[in-house]
């Protein structure tokens, strides 16, 4: 999925969007704009992500 492909009020489920990598982390960004981006992701079991500074708020 395109970040440009993202229509305004569409149902996107999760699991559909981001593929599970077994050992991996996965962050996919659905949508990118001057304010923020939203990105979803996958995180295996014993991995952990890294620690990233950003200007907008974060929620998990």
């Amino acid at each position: 999925m395109d970040t440009n492909d993202v229509a305004k009020g569409k149902i996107l489920i999760t699991v559909e969007i981001i593929e599970y990598v077994p050992n991996s982390v996965v962050i996919k960004t659905i949508l990118k704009k001057s304010t923020g981006n939203i990105s979803v992701m996958s995180v295996d079991s014993g991995e952990g992500l890294t620690e990233k500074t950003t200007p907008f708020d974060t929620f998990v």
